[in-house]
């Protein structure tokens, strides 16, 4: 527990609680990806998007919710994201960190792949009133143990995966409007996390809701700002493993824009962050993420 107590700064007497120091940032990046809506892709339409993604905090908020101030906790991912429409209803969504980085001032930095989250998407109603449902198993292909060295003490280690290493499924219910004369349009979404377990260790399900909306300024630039919230679903009050997300609970909220820089091809750039608006955070670290990325859109062949 040295490495642990040396973290606290100054509340060495807290280093028990801190078990569960970096729980809440595992899958933040890939699952805020992209807002989810109740449009479908049309047949052979796709959308690809890769982006960098980064964030620098010392304020972790403990399972009681508690604000814990640490060393300074580091994660950088780079992740794929992409739609492709099988049909006019039916479309196939990869949300992948293809690379992530996990670090403290007082340990080395390593990395490694994500988890995968696959989305099988079907548009229950489309035209006047677009909504639809998704089943999104999530892969644990990623590294679920990986641990870093104290700079400090050669035998002191902590684990940061790149992954939770338990199989688990969303299904998601989202609808979306978007209004006639002004190019205005808005998102509502929520979803149920199934999670299983890791090496016997079982976990609560998770609950997510979330709003987004968007408006396309000068036919040239697409803002947008969205609100996102997650709870668990059963009350977590000791922290069975402190790498698998397990009590995490959080709203966050974001602000992205994204202009053309050749035909099909544009950057974007976002902005999240974190508050207590909706649930309060417990059990992850709390701090601005800041994005960067660029997309392709493929557009479906005339008919």
């Amino acid at each position: 527990m040295l490495l642990f107590s040396k973290m606290m700064r100054p509340q060495n007497n807290l280093s028990i609680k801190l078990r569960a120091m970096c729980l809440g940032f595992i899958g933040l990046f890939s699952i805020d990806a992209a807002a989810q809506s109740g449009w479908t892709k049309a047949k052979s339409e796709g959308f690809y998007q890769l982006s960098y993604q980064t964030m620098r905090s010392n304020d972790y908020y403990s399972l009681e919710g508690n604000l814990l101030v640490t060393n300074q906790f580091s994660q950088q991912s780079l992740v794929f994201y992409g739609e492709y429409g099988v049909t006019d209803k039916f479309t196939i969504i990869a949300n992948w960190p293809l690379q992530t980085w996990n670090g403290f001032e007082t340990t080395e930095t390593v990395s490694g792949l994500g988890d995968l989250r696959l989305e099988f998407k079907h548009a229950l109603l489309k035209k006047y009133f677009p909504l639809s449902v998704a089943v999104s198993p999530e892969l644990p292909i990623g590294k679920a143990n990986h641990f870093a060295q104290s700079k400090a003490i050669d035998f002191e280690q902590i684990n940061l995966p790149s992954g939770d290493g338990e199989f688990n499924v969303w299904t998601t219910l989202a609808t979306s409007f978007a209004l006639p004369s002004i190019p205005f349009y808005g998102n509502i979404f929520g979803s149920y996390n199934f999670r299983t377990e890791y090496k016997g260790v079982s976990f609560s399900d998770q609950l997510a809701i979330g709003a987004e909306i968007g408006y396309h300024i000068a036919d040239f630039v697409w803002v947008n700002a969205r609100l996102n919230a997650l709870k668990s679903v059963d009350e977590v009050v000791v922290a069975t493993d402190f790498v698998r997300g397990d009590g995490s609970e959080y709203t966050s909220y974001s602000f992205g824009a994204s202009v053309p820089i050749r035909k099909n091809i544009h950057v974007s750039l976002n902005y999240r962050n974190f508050n207590d608006l909706i649930f309060n955070r417990k059990n992850i670290y709390s701090s601005g993420v800041f994005g960067l990325g660029i997309y392709y859109e493929k557009k479906p062949q005339q008919q």
